[in-house]
Parts: C-alpha cells; structure tokens; sequence
C-alpha cells in the first residue's frame, strides 16, 4: 500500500493584505472573495500561530517569530479541500493520520515520487527516475537559466516515459491513477529567488487533470 506522504492543499485566492497598525503581537488582516474555509495560514511560508476568520472575505493573523521583524513577501491562505487546479499546492509532509493515496492523489504521488528521484539511486531499479533535483544547489550564472529549465523538461518527459511503462504492467490500476499525458505548462528559473519556477499539467487516462506547482 502506497501511503499518502504528499499533502495537497487548495490557496484559497486573496486579494490584499494589510498590516494592523499598534496590534500586538504583530498580525495581519487578509482579505480574499471567500476565506470560510481556511485551515492554515502560510505567511512567508511559515505557519500562523493563530488565525480568526472575521468573515467571508476577512482574516486575521498573528505573524509567526521568524517573520515578526521581517518584510512580509508571502501570504498564502490554504483550505483542506484539493480540486487539482491551479491554486492547488503540493507539500511533503505525513499527516497524523496516514491513509492510502488513491485517484489523482495517486497518480500526482507517483509522478513527483519519480520525477524527484535521481537515476541510479533505486538499487532495485537503477534506470528509474526523472533525476528532476539535478541542479539543485549548484552554482549557475545568470546566462545559464535556459540550460536549468531545459533539464527540467527533459525530466518531465523523461518521467512521462517511465511511468507509462511501469503502468502498462499494471492493468488492474484505475484510470485516474494512470497517466496519459505530462505536460511542462511553464516553466522559468527566477533570478531574485534562485529557483526553478515550474507547472507540470497530468493528464489522467480518465480525462481528470491535476496540476503540480513547483519551487524548487
């Protein structure tokens, strides 16, 4: 049994955010069309200590320590619900109470699972994986970025390719767990961040599409 150790979360979309002038401890207001069923709050990708929906459209959110003198970049208001959009985020994480990855859950699993494996590295398989997190720490000029986001092509394709064999052995999986297609919708290597932005688009034999959206 392949247990869940992705957790997918849809960004609900926000629309501003403002800083409560005097509140202590330092907190946020976050407004958005429908917030109701926020679960957490990422503000520069550290949890909320402490979060009060007010209303349909309005958050507020006390600022995590590592943020509390820090210029706020991000805020992200995640719901526990997964639509595979693309508002929806990807996180490694095992939940308190794992289950077993089913439909497009699964298949989502499968292709990160192989896309972030480095060839070689599976002793069983020694040719499996997409080998997605080459370049990962290592030092590039900025001239270089096309050659970053040409490698990660290359393992999206690569990893399209490897699963569609392994599951042509599989006859018994659903057909939202198959993959028909993998597509890099865009992709680019952002300077100020030193990262390789990225959306991947999976095709499901059933038709269903899911969405995987990328810093790495």
């Amino acid at each position: 049994m392949d247990l869940q150790f992705i957790q997918f979360q849809d960004a609900l979309p926000v629309t501003g955010v403002d800083e409560i002038p005097g509140l202590v401890p330092r907190s946020l207001e976050i407004v958005g069309k429908d917030l109701r069923y926020a679960v957490e709050v990422l503000i520069n990708e550290a949890t909320s200590p402490s979060f009060i929906v007010a209303s349909k459209s309005k958050i507020l959110a006390e600022v995590p320590d590592s943020a509390k003198r820090a210029t706020i970049r991000s805020v992200s208001v995640l719901s526990a619900d997964f639509t595979a959009t693309v508002q929806s985020r990807i996180r490694f994480r095992i939940g308190q109470d794992p289950k077993k990855a089913t439909g497009l859950r699964a298949l989502m699993q499968t292709f990160l699972k192989i896309l972030f494996t480095t060839s070689g590295t599976d002793a069983f398989v020694t040719r499996m994986g997409g080998s997605g997190l080459r370049n990962i720490g290592r030092s590039f000029d900025v001239g270089q970025s096309s050659t970053i986001v040409s490698d990660f092509s290359i393992a999206v394709r690569r990893t399209e390719q490897q699963i569609k064999a392994l599951q042509s052995r599989q006859p018994r999986l659903p057909d939202d767990e198959k993959l028909a297609a993998a597509k890099l919708l865009n992709a680019k290597f952002d300077v100020n961040l030193t990262a390789l932005l990225a959306r991947v688009e999976l095709v499901a034999q059933s038709g269903k599409l899911a969405y995987a959206n990328l810093e790495l």
